[in-house]
């Protein structure tokens, strides 16, 4: 009797297909997180010493808002954000794929461009978003006007922020944009469109949902965590475990939120404890 394991079977190809995609996306975060490691200093040697640990390089890339410093700061951020999320996204793309084979009538020439256009179209949304952090931290650093200043304004922000993710973890929101990243079958059932151009729409609708779950997450990296590659670790290993683990029940939320109230909190009552993130 043939198995149905074997070369050309659907079970094989469906199989080797998620170990493919699997292992392209963690290898491509796998390249991302080496880019980070390498870049970070680059963004270092632009900081001004008095700045140092109050948000160092990304303060001294946004201070001069030119096309070169965006660009700096775009790359940095796609590339991290590509580090940190593409490992999350391992269940809904091989959903995805499931869905090609099934529903599209070239599933073979849809697979090959379909991943990558879901894909570009989810970067899409976070580049939009790096864009709309880079002007809002441009604007702030440039109303205080020198670096000392937003130092030591940076503390308050800072706890203010961490309580806020904090806060939001307990909003109908966060709940809304989590439950459409963890259900794939949800996620699909409503937005599935077929061709090239349904799969970069779905990977734009896609990315706006994980931005409405993380987007506090994102905030805190960048003007707390000023985008270490710690903080940025630490958070990539909360989002892959609130959604692929856990998948957001509400224990897991209210204690995630709890303790960024607490951490900020904490950061208020003892500074000391930011310089350590």
């Amino acid at each position: 009797m043939t198995s149905s394991r074997e070369s050309g079977s659907p079970i094989f190809v469906r199989d080797r297909l998620a170990l493919i995609i699997s292992l392209s996306l963690v290898c491509s975060a796998i390249v991302a997180w080496i880019a980070t490691y390498y870049l970070m200093p680059l963004t270092m040697m632009m900081t001004p010493p008095e700045s140092a640990g109050m948000l160092s390089g990304v303060v001294s890339v946004v201070s001069s808002p030119s096309l070169t410093s965006i660009t700096i700061f775009e790359t940095v951020w796609i590339i991290g954000m590509i580090a940190m999320m593409f490992p999350a996204m391992i269940p809904i793309v091989l959903f995805y794929n499931r869905i090609v084979i099934k529903q599209e009538s070239s599933g073979r020439i849809s697979r090959a461009t379909g991943t990558p256009l879901f894909l570009g179209g989810y970067l899409i949304v976070y580049s939009l978003l790096g864009i709309l952090l880079f002007l809002a931290i441009s604007i702030l650093v440039g109303a205080f006007g020198n670096f000392p200043s937003f130092a030591r304004f940076s503390i308050l922000a800072s706890s203010a922020l961490l309580a806020f993710a904090g806060v939001y973890q307990f909003t109908p929101l966060k709940r809304a944009c989590l439950s459409k990243c963890v259900s794939p079958i949800g996620f699909f059932a409503l937005h599935y469109t077929s061709g090239p151009l349904g799969a970069m729409k779905m990977g734009l609708r896609h990315g706006m949902y994980c931005v409405g779950c993380c987007w506090a997450f994102m905030l805190v990296m960048l003007a707390v965590g000023a985008m270490s590659i710690p903080v940025m670790a630490a958070l990539a290993a909360t989002i892959a475990l609130e959604k692929i683990l856990v998948k957001g029940t509400p224990l897991f939320n209210g204690l995630l939120g709890s303790c960024f109230i607490a951490l900020g909190i904490g950061v208020l009552i003892f500074p000391k404890l930011l310089m350590m993130l």
